[in-house]
């Protein structure tokens, strides 16, 4: 009896086609998702400090905003590290925070008085991470509609952002659109929602810090328009008063001479009207000098006012400027 020969080959063809396949697939699917697999892996061994685990929690993010966060290792950095990895050239302006080969590092401002900076730092550079990650393609279909709302925001947002290179200029307008502004068109409230579960709350910690340094401001262009008006009739009153002082003086010259003159006066009525006359112009002057002296008091409690805000915007800005240096009192 003669036995079959069995068809291994056939089996054989069949599961290397289905290995193929499945090695394909998979590699089709790694390098189609690589970022979001290495943000995964990256993030895995996150381990944020005690201070930026809350911030993270503030910022409420989703599972495509804490996996983009996580894996942009965030940290808070104290001056002179934060000016070591931030600072690329010795300037005078302020900066909150960067993101350089793809890691967040926030300058860690502790001051009461200055609210969810540290938040809607984290938040700002977060959303760098984010544009980082979006295609050409995905970029450029939000330009038209990031240029209208900065157009509808430049107060807001900051008109300096002119100033930068059309690449940044892009991305910066992005990103301040995504932390400043609270009325957006529905297709990119949406898609910023895909990183903030509320991003509206990430505009109130801008809105919220950000506020203190135009209240500020508020009062001192107040103080300013108080200090320029009061100053003005200061000089008016005085210019007023040193007139009426001279022509005062020219009379009381007149009328000695008059009184040491015999038969000037025609009568003593005369001479009693002309003198009620001059002591009135006298108390009338010395009303003015007061009311000069009231105004003049009040305007340098202004000044002082005025000085005091300018003292207090400078100490917080040196608070937010890790580039800001105390200067030594000269003996």
């Amino acid at each position: 009896m003669v036995q079959k020969k069995k068809r291994t080959g056939n089996k054989s063809l069949l599961w290397f086609l289905i290995a193929s396949t499945i090695l394909l697939t998979l590699t089709a699917f790694i390098v189609t998702n690589f970022t979001t697999i290495k943000d995964i892996i990256i993030g895995m061994g996150y381990r944020p400090s005690g201070e930026m685990e809350e911030i993270r929690e503030k910022l409420n993010l989703t599972g495509t905003g804490a996996r983009i966060f996580n894996a942009s290792l965030p940290e808070l950095m104290e001056k002179t590290e934060f000016n070591h990895t931030c600072r690329e050239v010795e300037n005078e302006s302020a900066i909150l925070g960067c993101y350089r080969d793809d890691k967040i590092y926030i300058y860690n401002i502790v001051d009461n008085e200055l609210p969810g900076i540290r938040e809607l730092t984290s938040a700002h550079e977060l959303l760098h991470a984010v544009y980082k990650r979006m295609s050409s393609s995905d970029k450029n279909k939000w330009n038209d509609i990031l240029s209208q709302v900065y157009e509808n925001n430049k107060k807001v947002m900051g008109e300096e952002i002119e100033m930068y290179p059309d690449d940044q200029r892009r991305e910066e307008i992005y990103v301040r659109a995504g932390t400043e502004v609270k009325q957006l068109p529905e297709e990119l409230e949406k898609h910023y929602a895909e990183v903030f579960k509320n991003q509206d709350a990430i505009v109130d910690f801008y809105e919220s810090y950000i506020a203190v340094f135009r209240e500020i401001e508020r009062k001192m262009d107040e103080l300013l328009e108080q200090i320029n008006r009061l100053g003005e009739e200061v000089s008016v009153k005085t210019a007023d008063y040193e007139n009426r002082v001279g022509e005062l003086n020219k009379k009381v010259d007149e009328f000695n001479k008059c009184a040491e003159t015999l038969n000037c006066f025609t009568s003593v009525s005369v001479f009693n009207r002309e003198r009620a006359g001059l002591v009135a112009e006298q108390n009338s002057l010395s009303s003015l000098y007061d009311k000069i002296e009231e105004l003049i008091s009040k305007y340098n409690n202004l000044v002082t006012e005025y000085n005091e805000n300018v003292l207090h915007g400078q100490a917080l800005n040196m608070t937010i400027n890790s580039s800001a240096k105390v200067e030594e009192v000269a003996d």
